[in-house]
């Protein structure tokens, strides 16, 4: 087996795991709300004009509450499907599976993120949100897996 394999292997085996503990939690509604307030925070989320966040599959952290207080702020929001370009945003929110407290990031695996990232401006900041339950030492990462800037739960900010 060689090393690529046993990655993407790793990868799959803890997206089933990440998944399965992302179906089980409770409190999600509350400690969603949590969540956002932690974000809301942030120096760059409050002057934001322009942010790219997400839509809640289940599992993640509920965004529509967040979404309610940027559209409150007059900032505009737009979800992936909205294809909108990498230079539109002044924050990207990113859901995942499983993050470190550094900021990297094990996601669906689709690689949405990771190939929009690639193109967004260099001071547009990106924040990985999840539970605590989802933050571990390491992620297994491949050279075009993104780092995010912060990652933050329900209890803070983490990175």
């Amino acid at each position: 087996m060689t090393d690529r394999t046993a990655l993407i292997d790793a990868k799959v085996e803890l997206r089933r795991r990440m998944r399965t503990l992302r179906r089980e939690l409770v409190g999600r509604e509350s400690r969603s709300a949590s969540l956002w307030e932690h974000v809301r925070m942030i120096p760059e989320v409050a002057v934001a004009r322009h942010i790219l966040s997400y839509s809640t599959i289940v599992g993640e952290p509920d965004v529509a509450t967040f979404h309610a207080w940027c559209l409150e702020q007059g900032t505009a929001v737009a979800v992936p499907e909205d294809d909108v370009p990498a230079n539109w945003p002044d924050v990207v929110v990113v859901p995942g599976l499983a993050f470190t407290a550094g900021g990297q990031r094990l996601g669906q695996g689709g690689g949405w993120y990771d190939r929009y990232l690639t193109g967004i401006r260099h001071d547009c900041l990106t924040i990985g949100v999840c539970f605590p339950e989802q933050l571990l030492a390491d992620v297994p990462t491949e050279a075009h897996d993104i780092t995010l800037d912060i990652v933050v739960t329900d209890e803070g900010r983490c990175s």
